[in-house]
């Protein structure tokens, strides 16, 4: 009898191996388009934004299952700041404060505290998973004179994309402060694990009320 119960969890455990990355890419895509449709106001954004934060790098690898379904758990809309878009892609997230495991399973997230839309370079790191639509996964097709539209629901502020370039992970220079105006977008070049980030760089050309 143990033999046959024996059988039917190993063949529910390899049926659960097959289907987690498929099963994960949907909870992310799910809690990602959750938080996405949250009807939050500037000013719930605003007090979000001075809320502290952690910043951690090594999170920009490829999830696991079991990390994306403990992230569920964690999401919050307190971390939300703003929203990001690049329409000729389809990426249309949340951003968030912080670049923790739960921020980068649902959105765009922070690289450092003293980050202001607008203002310096506006570093955000995303997630590429193997679902090409998912997160930053669209940044692959990138081309120059994209535009990149990052809102506080007070103001847009319309970068158009100026480079793109394949940097190793221990590039952390990209994230840093700069004095002219531009958005950094940091995503693996993979959906593996890999040593290699994808960077994608815009510089700030208006800034519009937002409608």
């Amino acid at each position: 009898m143990w033999r046959k119960w024996l059988a039917v969890l190993c063949i529910a455990a390899g049926i659960l191996l097959i289907a987690s990355p498929f099963l994960k890419e949907g909870l992310i895509g799910y809690l990602s388009g959750k938080l996405s449709s949250e009807q939050l106001t500037a000013t719930q954004l605003k007090k979000n934004n001075q809320r502290d934060a952690s910043f951690d790098y090594k999170s920009i690898q490829p999830p696991s299952f079991y990390e994306a379904v403990r992230a569920g758990t964690r999401v919050s809309s307190h971390a939300v700041i703003g929203r990001i878009k690049v329409k000729r892609l389809g990426i249309a997230l949340p951003i968030l404060k912080g670049t923790t495991s739960s921020n980068l399973l649902v959105g765009a997230a922070t690289m450092r505290s003293d980050q202001k839309m607008g203002s310096g370079n506006y570093a955000l790191a995303g997630h590429h998973m193997r679902r090409e639509n998912l997160l930053f996964g669209p940044l692959m097709h990138v081309k120059i004179g994209d535009e990149v539209v990052i809102t506080n629901l007070t103001s847009d502020y319309v970068y158009r994309v100026s480079n793109r370039k394949i940097v190793s992970e221990n590039e952390g220079s990209v994230a840093l402060q700069t004095n002219d105006k531009r958005i950094t977008l940091v995503t693996c070049d993979k959906p593996t694990r890999t040593p290699n980030r994808l960077i994608v760089i815009g510089k700030l050309v208006r800034v519009e009320a937002h409608q």
